[in-house]
């Protein structure tokens, strides 16, 4: 999404929790709406708190999250909202191709908040794919084989797709800025989808 590509979310109304739609022209201004004054200063329990507020907001239901992860914090969604996650914050992708031409396996929704300055692990995973949108600018590397290579800047409104098994590596945009993503995990074993133990770490800044 760039430019003036909409932004089309559902949101409950502040009078008898009315649902309402309301579309955001650019990413920016979905972010202004939501994260006013997110910060470098802001403590990473209060930037959390935020991105839970506005899952709320938004209606949809959390089902697994850490908000204890050294980098920031993730939650994923209900399997059932993707549907809706996709069209709202993948305006354009259809459900086939978001399954990768599949009719057979699940997507999960998710969200990733990565406080400045940090880094996720240069990873790969065995049994999914993934699609990014970065609601906030942000970076990341992507390679096929165990060299990260360079580093990609991804301006608020970028959107990368990972193969299953592909080297890939989120980092916040610089030291002064958290970064937001929107996320889908594309399952690609029907019998046995992917979780959080389906990470393999070629290199992490925790020692993990």
């Amino acid at each position: 999404m760039k430019g003036n590509d909409v932004l089309d979310v559902e949101k409950d109304g502040a009078k008898g929790r009315r649902r309402v739609r309301h579309a955001y022209r650019k990413v920016d201004d979905f972010v202004a709406a939501f994260f006013p004054k997110l910060v470098k200063t802001t403590p990473k329990t209060m930037a959390l708190t935020r991105v839970r507020d506005m899952i709320d907001e938004l209606g949809y239901t959390i089902v697994e999250a850490d908000e204890s992860k050294p980098w920031g914090g993730f939650y994923r969604l209900d399997d059932d909202e993707a549907g809706r996650f996709i069209a709202e914050f993948f305006p354009g992708l259809t459900m086939e191709e978001a399954m990768l031409g599949k009719t057979d396996v699940k997507l999960s929704p998710k969200f990733l908040l990565v406080s400045p300055g940090q880094r996720l692990s240069w990873q790969y995973h065995h049994r999914r794919a993934e699609r990014w949108h970065f609601l906030m600018g942000g970076a990341y590397y992507k390679s096929r084989n165990d060299d990260p290579k360079r580093r990609h800047t991804a301006p608020a409104g970028h959107i990368v797709q990972f193969a299953r098994g592909e080297r890939h590596r989120l980092c916040a945009q610089d030291d002064e800025n958290y970064t937001l993503v929107a996320e889908i995990w594309q399952h690609t074993d029907p019998a046995s989808p992917s979780d959080e133990a389906d990470i393999v770490r070629l290199q992490d800044d925790y020692r993990r």
